[in-house]
């Protein structure tokens, strides 16, 4: 299998983790002290969104035993990108032209460090 896959692969489901992180702590209730860290631990959106986190640090340490560090590590910045389009889509987060821009220029980033 290419270490390109290993690397998308690693992305989606950084993702995806995060964005079911978001949506477990969102959903909690964030007062009374220390029940706080139980209702974490105990949270399916949380361990799920930890075990779909997981399976992308999987992926990202076989991309890193087939490709140089320097050279694959810009492409772990277009998690960003997917944060931010799955944020707008899933929980209804602003979009406005500065993120637009930043987007851009996160993937001209990545093309110009994959030139090299």
């Amino acid at each position: 299998m290419s270490p390109f896959v290993f690397v998308a692969f690693s992305t989606v489901f950084g993702i995806c983790g995060q964005l079911l992180l978001k949506r477990g702590m969102g959903r909690m209730d964030t007062s009374g002290g220390g029940k706080i860290l139980l209702r974490i631990a105990t949270s399916p959106w949380v361990i799920g969104g930890l075990a779909v986190y997981g399976t992308g640090v999987l992926f990202w340490l076989l991309a890193l035993s087939h490709l140089e560090l320097s050279y694959v590590y810009p492409f772990a910045s277009l998690s960003y990108i997917g944060i931010i389009i799955g944020s707008y889509l899933l929980f209804k987060e602003h979009l406005n032209a500065m993120r637009l821009v930043g987007i851009a220029i996160i993937i001209a980033g990545v093309l110009i460090t994959s030139l090299s």
